[in-house]
């Protein structure tokens, strides 16, 4: 059967295109595109800290914030159709208004202004943790709700009608700034009644297909993963096919009764199929890695896009990459709790010793760029004419200072452990580890980093830790130094700095409701640190005048966060590359400050065919 199904394979996908690309035919839904877009993501939830530098492209696709920004740096409509300032003189108040566009959510819920209003009080709600939180800092009460002092009513948000928000400010804010800050995907609507049930049941509500609804031009359809299975699950069968498939939002700025199926939405559905289900029908699978199972299938001709990439991969490809630059990076956390991280000369020693040339170069080797400073390239200073990295100048040396570290760690030794993450859960790994080359980029990087620290005279141990293991680590701080995908998505410094400054830090704390809070109570960030100086430059920029004055004021902020502090240090920058296959003949849009790829207009040669051939493989391989 196997032999059979190979065959199938190979001629499917060689024949000759009998039919065009032409439109929907009555009974038809679209293309079916396969693709490889990035690891499998360890949660769809916007609001809390991300493992994946990735996983924002599939964020993207399946939620729209108010605004974005596009390749030229200009803030565009998105949800939100326009904006506008205005002040109460009766009430002495700044306020902000947007006006959103109609459209629904996956299960036909009309997308309103309360959706906005609930994500955003979640973000901001002391139980929640989320890195996200300083960008709705200038929101009237919000310090005093994320304080627990203040109740969620108190927060100056409300919803004028379905399609009108309202925003009041603590005090006059520039109204610009405010709107690039909303551009982040992780401040995107969410559904109140979708959350809090599944919270309420201890369930992952953003982890689940069946449980997951979407504002954006895509709607999660499946989302497997081979798993454990889980307490007083009845229906549980131990095997599923491992994928992820993003399928048309149907009802995405749609008037069913009016509009094409395909108006706003081309293809049907995009399909990312992982090793871990494939593996019984390639003779040739094993051993492999991921990345280079889903480049074989590229060359193949059975994937149409590809985006993620080990040093093999990226090499084999090299010449016909597009690459797009994210805003994110990856960085060590120092643990300023522990006893001898507590020396800030100690983390500034372990930050120099880093030869960040070498890890980009020789570690990573997929088109990562070496870390200048804590806040990456591309991000705005005071608007989108002036790149912040670029005023504030270099402030790591991106080759080894051996010297100057060994000079600052004086007599300081010891034993430290370097925790990263492990992608894929344990089932996974369990199960198909003897199959699958699970090769840890996050392993080789903390273990290129411990020789640097060893040569410092450190005593060096190692910890990889499966996503879930991994998140509570971070979260209750159980960890030495830690490797971290600064997942931030932002064009506003603000939001990369802030959270070091505790009052910031958008973690959790633990609030007795049972009396009245009349003192702010914070939770540090995840590096335990706590600088009042610090935090008074934080405050100084969230208030400063002009945003000539917040900029200068944010650079004093990473020159300390850099050169005193060093609570972290980050390492390298990311990008995004991809590769299509050439029956993808347009629609596929980088027109993203971020780095997002758009596939609402993507156009698939002859994809009546590519479906009947999906359809075909997959009878076949139920037959089996």
């Amino acid at each position: 059967m196997k032999k059979f199904i190979s065959l199938m394979l190979c001629l499917l996908f060689c024949v000759g295109a009998l039919v065009g690309c032409g439109g929907l035919g009555e009974d038809e839904k679209g293309a079916n595109v396969r693709m490889y877009l990035t690891d499998y993501p360890y949660t769809l939830d916007p609001a809390i800290v991300q493992l994946n530098s990735d996983v924002e492209q599939i964020l993207s696709l399946i939620f729209e914030p108010l605004v974005t920004i596009d390749e030229d740096g200009e803030v565009q409509p998105a949800l939100a159709t326009e904006w506008y300032y205005k002040y109460d003189e009766i009430y002495q108040l700044h306020k902000m208004y947007f006006e959103l566009k109609e459209t629904k959510w996956s299960d036909n819920r009309s997308v309103s202004a309360d959706d906005v209003i609930y994500a955003w009080r979640r973000i901001l709600s002391p139980e929640t943790d989320s890195p996200y939180a300083s960008l709705l800092y200038a929101i009237k009460g919000a310090r005093n709700v994320k304080s627990g002092v203040g109740t969620i009513d108190d927060l100056g948000l409300a919803a004028v009608d379905d399609t009108l928000l309202e925003v009041t400010f603590e005090r006059e804010y520039d109204v610009d700034l405010f709107v690039r800050q909303v551009a982040n995907i992780h401040l995107a609507p969410q559904r109140e009644d979708i959350v809090t049930r599944y919270e309420k049941s201890g369930e992952d509500w953003a982890g689940s297909a069946a449980n997951i609804v979407c504002n954006g031009p895509f709607r999660v359809q499946t989302m497997d993963m081979p798993r454990e299975k889980r307490e007083g699950e009845e229906d549980f069968s131990g095997k599923f096919a491992s994928k992820l498939v993003l399928e048309r939002n149907a009802y995405y700025m749609r008037d069913p009764e009016k509009d094409d199926l395909d108006d706003y939405v081309l293809p049907y559905r995009i399909t990312c199929y992982y090793m871990e289900g494939q593996l019984d029908y390639y003779a040739d699978a094993d051993n492999k890695t991921q990345e280079t199972f889903q480049a074989d299938r590229f060359n193949a001709g059975e994937l149409y896009f590809l985006s993620s990439f080990d040093a093999q991969t990226y090499e084999y490809f090299k010449k016909d990459l597009e690459t797009q630059q994210t805003l994110n990076g990856y960085a060590f956390y120092f643990n300023t709790a522990n006893e001898i991280l507590k020396d800030a000369n100690v983390r500034k020693a372990l930050s120099l010793a880093l030869d960040r040339n070498a890890i980009t170069a020789n570690v990573t080797k997929t088109g990562e760029v070496p870390a200048t400073g804590y806040v990456p390239q591309g991000v705005f200073n005071t608007d989108r004419k002036t790149d912040f990295r670029e005023v504030g100048g270099n402030l790591y040396n991106t080759a080894a200072d051996a010297e100057g570290a060994k000079a600052l760690v004086g007599g300081k030794r010891g034993k430290l452990t370097v925790t990263y993450l492990i992608p894929q859960n344990a089932y996974t790994t369990r199960t198909y580890g003897r199959k699958i080359n699970y090769a840890n980029i996050y392993e080789d990087v903390a273990k290129a980093a411990g020789a640097y620290w060893e040569g410092l005279g450190f005593s060096i141990e190692y910890r990889g830790l499966d996503p879930d293991a991994y998140r509570t680590a971070l979260i209750t701080r159980d960890y030495d130094i830690i490797g971290v995908n600064v997942v931030n998505g932002s064009v506003d410094a603000f939001s990369y700095l802030a959270p070091f400054a505790k009052e910031y830090s958008g973690a959790s704390v633990i609030v007795d409701n049972s009396v009245a809070n009349t003192e702010e109570i914070f939770n540090t960030h995840y590096t335990n640190i706590d600088n009042a100086d610090y935090s008074k430059l934080i405050t100084d920029a969230l208030n400063a005048a002009t945003l000539e004055e917040r900029a200068s004021i944010l650079h004093q902020a990473e020159q300390k966060l850099i050169n005193e502090l060093c609570p972290a240090t980050m390492v390298f920058w990311y990008s995004r590359s991809f590769v299509a296959n050439d029956k993808m003949i347009g629609g596929y849009e980088t027109d993203s400050w971020f780095g997002y790829i758009d596939f609402t207009d993507l156009k698939l040669d002859d994809w009546r065919d590519v479906n009947a051939s999906e359809d075909a493989v997959s009878e076949a391989r139920n037959a089996e």
